[in-house]
């Protein structure tokens, strides 16, 4: 059995940060994707927790899962990456690891960016490499505010936009050309995701327009700390990858298309230093 997963708050100016932890020993901080929760790195933490002998930290970000949302209509990554370095000062922390997969991937950018970075090595799992063009499209249309109405039409709204993410990229282009294979269909994970998306929904939208914002090229060229970059054979953000890495030369590579592949490149990569 691996090491159990509890969970607990820190308390900020702004509310409650939500997180999970298990393990013991050097901090790693997992930083999720949108529109979730740190309960979708659960499995994965458990197990780089007992692979690496790893205290593993999972919080919510601000505005998803239980965590306090950020004050603003506009919120940008250095205002994520600061919650959460905050977050670390409320929990004792000195130098962390970071993992960050899809938004999370952003976020931990930008915190190893911040002065006087706490962040030590940076583990990115799934970037938005996207021109401007695709990223004007992408604010425009990828992640609308949504609010709750006297008709309940929320409900089926956040399914049919958790499903259709499995189905296409991007979701609301319902082509054949934009069709992508590998998608996860297992009803509890959709349940699962669905209802992390209501949770979130008065803010879900922020940190999706933080990152179609965000000019990831420029700023990960900045990135002095080590660096792992994990690619997936069907993952949606593959595409962006060369372009990316093309100007990482001191990044380390790995291919981890399952879970025990992801565990075993992460725990070299942490182990070396």
């Amino acid at each position: 059995m691996g090491p159990l997963v509890d969970r607990g708050f820190v308390r900020l100016d702004e509310g409650l940060m939500h997180y999970r932890v298990a393990g013991e020993g050097l901090p790693l901080v997992m930083l999720h994707a949108s529109p979730s929760s740190s309960a979708t790195l659960e499995g994965l933490g458990a197990a780089l927790a007992q692979a690496s002998g790893r205290r593993v930290i999972m919080p919510d970000t601000p505005g998803n899962g239980l965590s306090v949302a950020l004050p603003g209509e506009a919120p940008e990554l250095v205002d994520y990456a600061a919650m959460i370095e905050r977050f670390c000062d409320g929990l004792g922390l000195g130098a962390v690891d970071v993992y960050g997969t899809h938004t999370g991937a952003h976020i931990g950018i930008e915190w190893a960016l911040a002065p006087g970075s706490r962040v030590r090595r940076l583990v990115l799992d799934g970037v938005a490499v996207m021109s401007a063009v695709e990223r004007d499209e992408y604010l425009a249309h990828y992640a609308p505010p949504r609010e709750p109405d006297a008709h309940g039409t929320q409900f089926p709204w956040a399914f049919n936009m958790i499903r259709d993410q499995m189905i296409f990229w991007p979701h609301y282009r319902q082509d054949g050309a934009h069709f992508r294979s590998g998608g996860r269909f297992e009803p509890a994970l959709l349940h699962a995701l669905t209802m992390d998306l209501l949770m979130a929904l008065p803010s879900y939208h922020q940190a999706y327009g933080a990152v179609f914002r965000h000019d990831v090229l420029a700023r990960l060229e900045m990135v002095m700390q080590p660096m792992l970059w994990l690619r997936h054979a069907e993952a949606p953000l593959e595409a962006g990858a060369e372009a990316a890495l093309a100007r990482l030369p001191r990044a380390q590579v790995a291919q981890t298309d399952d879970m025990a592949a992801r565990v075993a490149a992460i725990s070299s990569f942490l182990g070396e230093g």
